[in-house]
């Protein structure tokens, strides 16, 4: 079954219709080495979530955590046989709020990125998790980095070899 089908007609109404009143967002979650805490992003916005003397912060609240508004594009992987599969992303951080976290980073953080409706952001449409960030890159107002899962394709098959010691049925 495709993820698509899993997804609420809500959902498809506003990925497919171009004048929904809802709206499908996007959150991504960092986590992982050299980051103290989870660092929460949202490509919308669905309320005002704090401010401080210099700023106005916006983001989405899902989940009792708050997503803080940062736009970006995810580029979904072009189809190749001989290359694993990576997402490309690119966040419009105009602002540098997030290039020193970027900078104290030992290791790839994890990353999970869920769908949620801007109508209702305490329910999650789907979630696709096991992404690492890496191959980061950034200038003045953007950061690139990769999203790639593990590839299965390295991994020994079959694991054990087939001898009497390991099979004793086959022979």
């Amino acid at each position: 079954m495709s993820r698509l089908a899993s997804l609420s007609p809500a959902a498809l109404a506003a990925m497919f219709s171009p004048d929904a009143d809802k709206t499908l967002v996007t959150l991504l979650t960092l986590t992982g080495a050299g980051i103290a805490t989870p660092v929460r992003l949202a490509d919308h916005y669905t309320q005002r979530i704090g401010e401080t003397d210099d700023e106005v912060l916006y983001g989405v609240a899902s989940r009792g955590e708050d997503y803080i508004f940062l736009p970006f594009q995810i580029t979904l992987p072009a189809e190749e046989q001989a290359a694993a599969p990576r997402c490309r992303i690119v966040l419009h951080d105009v602002t540098r709020s997030l290039i020193p976290q970027l900078r104290t980073i030992t290791s790839a953080p994890s990353v999970l990125v869920e769908l949620v409706l801007s109508s209702a952001p305490d329910t999650v449409e789907v979630s696709f998790g096991g992404f690492s960030l890496g191959g980061i890159s950034y200038d003045a107002g953007t950061i690139s980095a990769e999203l790639a899962v593990e590839s299965l394709a390295i991994e020994p098959f079959p694991a054990h070899t087939f001898t009497p010691g390991y099979f004793p049925g086959l022979f």
